[in-house]
């Protein structure tokens, strides 16, 4: 797959996604079903922050032009975007079809332990083991089929670096992202309270 096919793939999905936001989508937390999985990913997907992420993302890569493309032209940017948009909605397909296959529980949980090393292990332990729909534990696999899926999409979207291993490298970036993302919700409430006092402090 190349570039002009990731630009087509996001194209799709932007196009899917602007038809389900038209019908005003609107998610029930409780829903458990692979409807109310999809409808939950659907709304990640269209948040205004994760286009900022895409928009800072492709601009950065276009500067470094890393990953590198062989055209090097301002018109690669639009499609660093697309291959943004189709890594993070293969992501977000291998986390729904795993998580709901292994009856995950999809929504995130901080923990009620005290100290800074009790909860950054359990922030940590949350990526590799997670709640069922029934309360109890289980091997979380949808962080894993969500990495692999878009490390992989990922490493097809470029007319270089599209083999294998680049794939599996990709796949393994996206993973520890999980992690840096479970320990930044942990510790975000703290640093929410750190900020606010800071500026009341700076404040005349």
């Amino acid at each position: 797959m190349n570039t002009q096919y990731a630009f087509f793939a996001g194209v799709v999905y932007l196009g899917l996604a602007g038809t389900i936001a038209a019908q005003q989508l609107s998610c029930a937390t409780e829903d458990f079903s692979f409807k109310g999985r999809a409808c939950a990913d659907t709304v990640q997907l269209l948040k205004p922050s994760l286009a900022l992420r895409g928009a800072f993302t492709a601009g950065f890569g276009q500067w470094r032009n890393n990953p590198e493309v062989f055209h090097g032209e301002p018109s690669d940017y639009a499609q660093r975007l697309a291959v943004f948009y189709a890594r993070h909605t293969a992501q977000n397909a291998g986390e729904l079809i795993a998580g709901y296959l292994n009856h995950e529980d999809p929504r995130p949980h901080i923990s009620q332990e005290h100290g800074v090393w009790n909860r950054t292990r359990s922030a940590l332990l949350s990526v590799v083991q997670t709640k069922d729909t029934d309360g109890g534990m289980r091997m979380a696999l949808a962080p894993v089929a969500g990495a692999f899926s878009s490390g992989m999409v990922g490493a097809a979207c470029y007319e270089r670096n599209s083999y294998a291993a680049a794939g599996f490298e990709r796949t393994g970036i996206v993973y520890g992202g999980y992690f840096a993302t479970a320990i930044f919700r942990e510790f975000k409430p703290d640093l929410t309270t750190f900020a606010h006092r800071l500026l009341r402090q700076t404040r005349p």
